[in-house]
């Protein structure tokens, strides 16, 4: 018989999930500047340059922390005394999913053109790129298990009656090229415009230092949880870029 407390835990991670992949979504559409009336590329008037870098300077910090401080371990720990322990990936979605979708809203447009590709061919290549690009993270995500790094698997096991499996280090597809997948798929994404704006070059630049920040705590975690396995990988495998870094 199904539990109700199971079946309540595993409705919110269902919601947490669906929030989760809207926001990514949002994400794409903001970045590449596609059918939103406001994208990171929008030509709008701004009144003060320097009110317009705080308030992006603060969106993309929004984000960060949040992504950063609720992925640490002890950040976790405190946050499963009140939480069930199955919630917690799924909370950590959810609040992903907030602090991008308030970084993309509070975002503040600014900035002349800095590149614009005319070419009808080019522009398609560029956003065949980008297609690649999001493809590439997606594929990434099946690859280490989906639904459990989108917190589904945590409260849907106990539903059926299945213990959790055991963590262990994959190293599967994608993840034999580069260390994290995931992330080069968002540089991809990111870059891959047609037309960019000082604005759209602020955003990706911010996007990409925490990218590389978020990675090194990131990476220091995973030492400490699988030592020499981790550290051989990383001498065998570049962590972004194939062959290159």
């Amino acid at each position: 018989m199904i539990s109700a407390t199971n079946l309540m835990r595993f409705v919110y991670s269902l919601v947490c999930y669906l929030i989760g992949v809207g926001s990514l979504i949002y994400f794409i559409v903001f970045v590449n500047d596609l059918f939103l009336t406001k994208t990171v590329n929008s030509i709008v008037e701004v009144d003060s340059m320097l009110f317009a870098i705080s308030i992006n300077v603060f969106a993309i910090s929004l984000f960060g922390v949040q992504h950063s401080v609720m992925a640490r371990a002890s950040f976790k720990r405190w946050l499963s005394r009140y939480i069930h322990p199955s919630m917690e990936r799924s909370t950590y979605v959810l609040f992903t999913a907030l602090a991008i979708g308030a970084m993309c809203y509070l975002w503040v447009p600014f900035g002349s053109v800095v590149w614009h590709i005319e070419s009808e061919v080019a522009v398609s290549v560029v956003r065949a790129l980008a297609l690649f690009g999001w493809g590439f993270l997606l594929l990434a995500t099946f690859l280490i298990n989906h639904f459990e790094l989108f917190g589904l698997s945590q409260t849907f096991n106990p539903l059926r009656g299945a213990a959790a499996p055991e963590k262990c280090f994959k190293t599967t597809g994608l993840y034999k090229v580069v260390r994290h997948p995931i992330q080069t798929g968002v540089l991809i994404g990111m870059w891959a415009v047609p037309l960019s704006t000082v604005s759209h070059v602020f955003f990706s630049v911010g996007m990409t230092l925490y990218i590389f920040v978020g990675l090194y705590f990131e990476e220091k975690d995973l030492i400490k949880e699988f030592g020499s396995t981790y550290l051989d990988y990383m001498r065998r495998v570049k962590r972004l870029i194939p062959f290159v870094a």
